[in-house]
């Protein structure tokens, strides 16, 4: 990649402009992911399922969720190992074959036992394709542009993502059997997509390097820092569907509430372009966006309309833009040449632990006043995030020493 600047090159308003900068093979990969995000909604759906359909308590249905989570942390790793084993390909393939079985386990169970034993098989091929789909982006990225291609990786999957709550705003009231369905047949045309169009060398690391993310201390406060924030993002994913149903709201409010919320992140890339937010590796652009996280878990505390679940989405979606892509760009940053797969697939690992612990917290917390107590807390939560986020940005992104590189090796 060169050090131009996408301001220079395709102009600073322009929301898809990262686009031009990737190869082939990496819009190849994009759109492959696009197409299994339009019918990956069913997730968000999987607590709803097992307590409307199999009549499960919300402690046991937290407790499902949470098995589903425990198992991404050893397939996130294993996505790391495999992309350095058998190429990028291979590992993606293998990833979303295992998720279209699993998720139509899903959509046949009959009991609570068949739903844990479908759970743990999809946890384990859920995170496989991330590693590979990371490492590609980061291959290809600089300090300049980083944020921005690791933006419309993510922004690749929401735009997917307004066909896919106009799916589920019709899906979700007719059979909720039928998302998870839909799910895997995407799964399987995604598969399709990489097989005929991801080259199978591409993406594959050929330069071998000692480091070790767990002995690099600015890769771990980064890992803290985001563990905290997924677990924040995962307990509003899980637990909105849950609140909306049972405020009575219908359950169409979070397809439209996808739908508007992917618009947003759409019209929010700009942002990763905006200087006086990125500067400084983008410090300020992590507080901001914490501060608006916390506003939009607000909306959902004293929501009881379909108004304030909207709010909350589009406020929200504008932070997530700012969060991820620079907590990303900061991982592939700090990563040495040759270990980015490493270093992104364990920063990942901070997805299965909040995946595993927000729906315990959720069981436990969410029946209490109406589900106020959580979400004010959760928002506070957010809130002291922002407050940390510039000392620790700043630290993560000083110049390395001599003596800090010695922790990375070795």
């Amino acid at each position: 990649m060169t050090g131009d600047s996408i301001n220079d090159r395709y102009g600073s308003t322009d929301p898809l402009g990262a686009w031009q900068l990737l190869s082939r093979g990496a819009k190849g990969l994009l759109v492959a992911r696009m197409v299994n995000r339009l019918g990956g909604f069913s997730m968000a759906f999987l607590a709803v399922l097992l307590t409307e359909e199999l009549h499960e308590s919300v402690q046991t249905a937290g407790f499902i969720v949470a098995v589903f989570g425990l198992a991404t942390i050893p397939s996130r790793l294993a996505g790391g190992w495999l992309l350095d084993a058998i190429g990028p390909r291979p590992t993606i393939l293998l990833g979303l074959i295992g998720c279209a079985i699993t998720q139509l386990g899903l959509a046949a169970a009959h009991s609570g036992t068949i739903a844990v034993i479908a759970a743990v098989g999809l946890g384990l091929s859920y995170e496989l394709i991330e590693p590979p789909t990371q490492a590609m982006i980061a291959a290809e990225s600089n300090d300049d542009n980083g944020p921005a291609l690791f933006g419309l990786l993510f922004v690749s999957m929401t735009i997917a993502a307004v066909g896919a709550g106009g799916v589920a705003a019709i899906v979700a009231g007719w059979d909720l059997r039928m998302l998870f369905v839909i799910d895997a047949v995407s799964c399987l045309m995604c598969a399709v997509v990489i097989r005929a169009y991801l080259p199978d060398r591409e993406a594959r690391h050929t330069t071998k390097t000692a480091a070790r993310p767990w002995r690099d201390r600015r890769f771990l406060g980064v890992f803290g820092m985001s563990t905290v924030f997924t677990l924040v993002y995962m307990v509003v994913i899980f637990g909105m569907p849950l609140t909306v149903t049972d405020r009575r709201l219908g359950l169409w409010v979070i397809g439209v509430n996808t739908a508007l919320s992917a618009v947003v992140a759409v019209l929010a890339q700009p942002l990763l372009r905006v200087d006086v937010l990125n500067r400084g590796g983008g410090h300020v652009a992590i507080a901001v966006g914490f501060v608006g996280l916390a506003l939009s878990i607000s909306c959902i505390a004293v929501a009881h309309s379909a108004v304030l679940i909207l709010l909350s989405g589009v406020v929200g979606a504008a932070a997530d833009v700012l969060l991820m892509s620079h907590f990303y760009a900061q991982v592939s940053r700090l990563a040495p040449e040759g270990a980015a797969g490493r270093y992104l697939a364990m920063f990942g690992i901070s997805w299965g632990i909040a995946t595993s612990v927000a729906p315990l917290i959720i069981g436990a917390a969410l029946t209490f006043g109406d589900g106020v107590p959580l979400w004010l807390g959760t928002a506070v939560v957010a809130l002291a995030l922002a407050a940390v986020a510039p000392p620790m940005s700043r630290r993560v992104n000083a110049p390395r020493h001599t003596s800090a590189l010695a922790v990375v090796g070795d």
